[in-house]
């Protein structure tokens, strides 16, 4: 037994099992990222840093665990279709107030679309005559308009007006095609190439068209719907042309996800309000996030240059001081447990060979 002592290795192959079987829950249950970037910005003594233009940022060389308070006047970011993956459930939809856009070149200016123009345009003059006001000029005598409404018809006084809007509209031979045959069977017409020929001639002008009121509403939802997937698309394609910052700058981002503007939220997500009020709305939410002041706050947990020579800095909220001995004694624990694994299943393997070179050179001990 001298010569042969016995080899425990037993004991540590369950202390390495249990030091990985804790390693694991830390892996799986508890973020660490966070624990090891922060105790390693403390062990290297990272820098705080405050700026509220963007040279300043530029001339501090930001690092991973920095501190920083920023303040400044920034766009919203708005992200591709491709590559969404911030807060789909934005208040501020498609802008995304947890990221900021900040450089020194001139703000964008607002969208604007043609398409959307003619759209509105048709609608206006469809509203107009099926809901006239008393200020409102006519072509026929207000004698006539009152005995028209009397008698419970609805009268069109600018037929042609409706028809050369739409086809300016709709060009194409696939686009508003219900409307186009409502707008033909008005119009006494063989098809809608012939229609608008008779408009830009002319032969439409002072042409009056009475509707019974289903048929009127019938032509208001036609027109609604025919014009709801011109707004809605131009919508998104002003958005997306956005999405196209100046080189160069940063883009701060809260890795939490949490608002940097202080704005009031909008009563109504963008893309709840009809197709008709979304590109107001939308104007309206660009006007105040295109150049809106901010402020940030945070420790980096990244920090890299994209192509276009524009710096992404993540940032996460600068915890308390339990947080930090939190983090600070789960990276310790994780260390620890990391090395009892190591050391104790090297120790259990070099016991288990000795184990087995001592039962080999005596097989009568039990």
């Amino acid at each position: 037994m001298k010569n042969f002592p016995l080899q425990h290795w037993l004991r540590s192959t369950v202390i390495a099992i249990g030091s990985l079987l804790v390693l694991f829950m830390l892996l799986f249950w508890i973020p660490l990222d966070m624990p090891i970037k922060f105790t390693l910005s403390w062990m290297k003594g990272a820098q705080t840093i405050e700026a509220t233009t963007v040279k300043q940022l530029e001339k501090a060389g930001v690092r991973v665990g920095d501190t920083l308070h920023l303040s400044g006047k920034g766009m919203c970011n708005i992200h591709s279709g491709a590559t969404w993956s911030g807060q789909s459930n934005s208040p501020f939809m498609p802008f995304d107030c947890s990221q900021i856009i900040w450089n020194d070149a001139p703000a964008l200016p607002l969208p604007e679309s043609d398409l959307v123009n003619k759209a509105m345009a048709l609608s206006q003059a469809v509203n107009r005559q099926l809901h006239p006001k008393p200020e409102d000029d006519s072509r026929v005598s207000a004698s006539l308009r009152s005995a028209i409404q009397k008698s419970g018809m609805v009268l069109l006084d600018d037929f042609g007006d409706i028809v050369l809007k739409t086809a300016d509209l709709c060009a194409a031979e696939d686009e508003c095609v219900r409307l186009k045959n409502a707008l033909v069977n008005l119009g006494n017409s063989k098809d809608w190439n012939a229609l608008v020929k008779r408009a830009n001639a002319g032969k439409l002008d002072g042409v009056n068209v009475l509707l019974r009121p289903v048929s009127a509403e019938s032509l208001e939802n036609l027109v609604t719907t025919s014009t709801a997937p011109f707004i809605s698309r131009e919508t998104a394609r002003a958005a997306q042309s956005l999405n196209s910052p100046a080189p160069g700058g940063f883009l701060i981002a809260s890795d939490e996800g949490s608002e940097l503007v202080d704005q009031a939220w909008p009563s109504t997500p963008l893309y709840d309000y009809p197709a008709q009020e979304q590109w107001s709305a939308f104007q309206r939410l660009a006007q105040t996030l295109m150049q809106t002041p901010f402020s940030a706050e945070g420790i980096v947990t990244s920090v890299y240059t994209d192509a276009n020579g524009t710096q992404h800095i993540s940032l996460h909220r600068i915890p308390d001081k339990s947080g930090w001995w939190r983090y600070l004694g789960t990276t310790l624990l994780m260390l620890a447990m990391i090395v009892s694994a190591v050391y104790n299943g090297i120790q259990a393997f070099r016991r288990y060979q000795r184990h087995r070179t001592r039962m080999a050179g005596h097989p009568g001990i039990l």
